[in-house]
């Protein structure tokens, strides 16, 4: 399933409704009961838009997420040390991101502008295995699209703060690159939103 948003802020209750539907799977989880919709895909066509959404439940989760990419929280993040300084055989810490923005700008039309979270011998099997686990960058007509790859992700709690701080990466990647416009392509293997939080919503819309 593919939805296209204009930010956010518009569009993160157009992604919650989808759940309404027939279309997602329940599945038994050792989380508990959740609602699935396997590879949801959200294009997100104006990241530089970073307002949350009116009613979004976990505004402090918006901060905490940008703090691993962005903030105090970088040393200590498993996202941030696999994307800015992945650690190769050598032991030379490699700056993913950085490295496919500089590959875009010697040519932008490159398609081996990419980056990869996953260890399969830390994720594989894991309790709490990374997720986005990789993606990548391509200037499609003048404009920096990020591709993203989630694993999973809680739409009801995670999608926003996640999408928030991605956009701000595409939107500060673009401006490095001299582009004006950006936007993030964002495909869940598994979007879902759990019992508890579906029945909150559903008492909400009535």
């Amino acid at each position: 399933m593919e939805l296209e948003i204009a930010t956010v802020a518009s569009g993160w209750s157009d992604v919650v409704a989808l759940f309404a539907g027939d279309l997602p799977v329940r599945i038994a989880t050792r989380h508990g009961v959740s609602f699935d919709l396997p590879g949801l895909t959200v294009w997100l066509r104006n990241p530089a838009d970073l307002t949350p959404p009116p009613g979004y439940p976990y505004p402090e989760l918006i901060k905490d997420y940008r703090d691993r990419l962005f903030g105090d929280q970088r040393e200590s993040s498993l996202l941030h040390q696999r994307l800015r300084r992945w650690a190769p055989a050598d032991g030379t810490p490699v700056d993913q991101f950085a490295q496919a923005v500089a590959l875009l700008r010697q040519d932008e039309h490159s398609r081996s502008a990419v980056f990869s979270t996953w260890q399969p011998e830390e994720d594989l099997g894991g309790r709490f295995p990374v997720s986005p686990v990789g993606g990548a960058l391509r200037i499609v007509a003048d404009e920096l699209v990020l591709f993203l790859t989630a694993r999973s992700v809680d739409v009801w709690v995670g999608l926003v703060p996640e999408l928030l701080a991605f956009a701000q990466l595409a939107s500060d990647a673009a401006l490095d690159l001299g582009l004006t416009r950006s936007q993030v392509c964002y495909q869940a293997w598994s979007a879902h939103l759990y019992e508890v939080d579906y029945l909150t919503y559903l008492s909400g819309t009535r």
